[in-house]
């Protein structure tokens, strides 16, 4: 007779809430929404009949049988996923999740990908997306491609690339109109904030100029959404280099003014030190590197 278990997804999430001891870092560890979590948990504290966590001023705590199922639970899913890799092992596959922000993952790694993965046909690739950096400790990310100031200890770190930050645009904006563009010029365009970027007024103090305009227009909190607002022809919009080389190629956007503005961050590849001589996490360094250098050369 089969034993009567909870909701694997509601089990899945309270383990990764237990780990973090927060709704919030287990909602972007599982790639869900908060209120996803809270209902998963609700579910699951009902299903069981009992508090799984005390519920303090800013803080959550396991409660004594919070903790005991907790820790049995995390055995299980180590369980699963070790009798998982092995599996894979005997079918020859190499199992490789690799994590980054949603705005690397869509204009540049996603393009690119199937070139990596047609070269190495034995390894099983998943690309997840998300909000803030992995911490590595759920053994559940490979690899990450992160943007920042590459400062992270006790992890493996190489530099992908470096980028420029400049002004992008619909071709059809311009229209006939001679390029490059002054500074001056962009009194005559909407200008679309990035604000995970540098401000509008932070480029045109750089390239010598003034605008009336530079705090004005529309604001998105996503890169990519403003790379295809850009694109669409909404405005001008301050591009990363690296994340609008394929729009610019495919003559979907244009860089109108000369100046460029280097970014204060640059791109990287993580993992744990654990990894870093593996064949498998060194080829895909290799590419990666190589893609990188492509995307960059168009710019030199």
């Amino acid at each position: 007779m089969a034993r009567r278990l909870p909701p694997l997804v509601s089990l899945r999430v309270f383990e990764s809430v237990a780990r973090h001891l927060s709704f919030t870092k287990a909602a972007d560890d599982l790639h869900v929404t908060q209120a996803a979590v809270s209902h998963q948990i609700k579910n699951l504290e009902e299903w069981l009949s009992i508090p799984l966590f005390l519920r303090l001023n800013r803080t959550i705590k396991l409660t004594k049988e919070g903790e005991a199922y907790a820790t049995a639970l995390t055995g299980a899913f180590e369980a699963i996923a070790d009798a998982t890799d092995a599996i894979l092992k005997d079918t020859g596959q190499q199992a490789i999740n690799i994590a980054t922000f949603d705005s690397i993952a869509a204009n540049w790694l996603a393009p690119r990908i199937k070139k990596f993965q047609s070269r190495h046909p034995e390894m099983a690739i998943k690309i997840l997306t998300h909000s803030a950096y992995s911490d590595f400790a759920d053994g559940d990310i490979d690899v990450e491609i992160r943007y920042g100031a590459g400062d992270w200890p006790n992890l493996y770190v190489v530099k992908i690339a470096d980028e420029d930050i400049f002004p992008v645009c619909s071709p059809k904006l311009l229209g006939r109109r001679k390029r490059p563009l002054n500074v001056a010029d962009l009194d005559e365009y909407s200008l679309i904030h990035d604000e995970l970027v540098m401000e509008w007024s932070d480029w045109i103090e750089a390239a010598g100029g003034t605008s009336a305009k530079a705090d004005k227009g529309m604001r998105y909190n996503h890169s990519h959404i403003v790379i295809r607002a850009a694109a669409a022809g909404e405005g001008m919009a301050l591009g990363r280099s690296l994340l609008v080389a394929d729009d610019i190629a495919a003559g979907r956007l244009v860089a109108p003014f000369e100046h460029k503005m280097p970014s204060k961050y640059s791109y990287y590849l993580v993992r744990p030190r654990e990894h870093a001589e593996k064949a498998w996490a060194k080829s895909f360094e290799e590419w990666l590197l190589l893609e990188a250098a492509e995307t960059m050369a168009q710019f030199n």
